[in-house]
């Protein structure tokens, strides 16, 4: 199934998407699954025998796309976890070797925007960047779980643009409020559940108005999606409906030669084959 979180008729739900439209699920689900992440922590209990008989109850275009998960308990974000872009950043930052174990940062789910919608360019930022990538949802809790076992605990897939402020993530060595930026993380279209994914065979590209900026094949993956999800349950819950970002190929604008990077009016796509393609505008903060 695909599933999205949207705003229809001025409020907040969650569907089916289908060819013919969206199959509005909190109206049919209400008590028992109110919200998207709440459907995956009860394991989409119902959402299967409605997608089979209920008719779209909206167009597609009638909707406004919300982040896919607009509530995440947690959204971790792991840098420097494909090998071109580690490669591509040992001038910058001077490691040699690839790292042992994975590197986390936090997003605030106050970042996140779905598809269709402006991500805002902080005002007093020059360097603003992207970092196409593939978004990991959970579906079962777990904690101390084997890699072996990490990718029973997937719900699901989805495209991220982890869009960044450089100026303070790298000039003022301030990760966490570089990729903090109020309404800088785009997440969407929707997610696809784990069922209908081979999580092996999923490609991604970026692309800036048009211009193709990074291509990644699964392999370029220096952590699998299982060791970054049991790495993370060593030493916290992961909880239904948690966000997994997990990591950009080489190609950001900040690394290019000459450097690139985003303005206000540039549409930036993030395309997973087999899952869809996240579409975001750049907007200038308005002071």
């Amino acid at each position: 199934m695909k599933l999205a979180s949207y705003i229809a008729d001025g409020k907040s739900s969650y569907g089916i998407v289908t060819d013919k439209g969206v199959i509005d699920l909190a109206s049919r689900l209400g008590d028992e699954s109110p919200t998207l992440r709440r459907l995956i922590a009860h394991d989409f209990a119902g959402a299967g025998e409605i997608a089979k008989s209920a008719p779209a109850d909206f167009a597609f275009d009638a909707v406004s796309l919300a982040p896919v998960i607009p509530d995440p308990g947690a959204v971790w974000c792991c840098g420097l976890n494909t090998h071109s872009h580690f490669e591509e950043t040992k001038h910058l930052f001077g490691h040699k070797d690839f790292p042992k174990v994975p590197m986390f940062f936090l997003r605030s789910r106050h970042t996140l925007v779905g598809s269709g919608q402006p991500i805002e360019k902080p005002a007093l930022e020059t360097d603003f960047d992207y970092e196409g990538e593939i978004a990991v949802i959970i579906g079962k809790r777990c904690r101390n779980v084997s890699i072996e076992d990490a990718p029973k605990h997937i719900a699901g897939y989805s495209c991220f643009n982890d869009g960044s402020a450089r100026q303070y993530q790298i000039r003022s060595h301030q990760v966490t409020t570089g990729k903090n930026a109020w309404h800088s993380g785009g997440f969407g279209p929707w997610m696809v559940t784990a069922d209908e994914v081979d999580m092996n065979e999923l490609v991604l590209q970026t692309r800036v108005n048009g211009d193709v900026r990074q291509n990644m094949n699964i392999d370029d993956l220096v952590f699998s999606f299982a060791d970054l999800i049991s790495h993370i349950s060593e030493v916290t819950w992961l909880e239904p409906g948690d966000v997994i970002v997990t990591g950009s190929p080489e190609g950001a604008g900040a690394l290019r030669d000459p450097q690139v990077f985003l303005q206000d009016g540039d549409i930036v796509e993030v395309e997973v084959a087999g899952i869809g393609t996240l579409i975001n505008p750049i907007v200038e903060q308005r002071l």
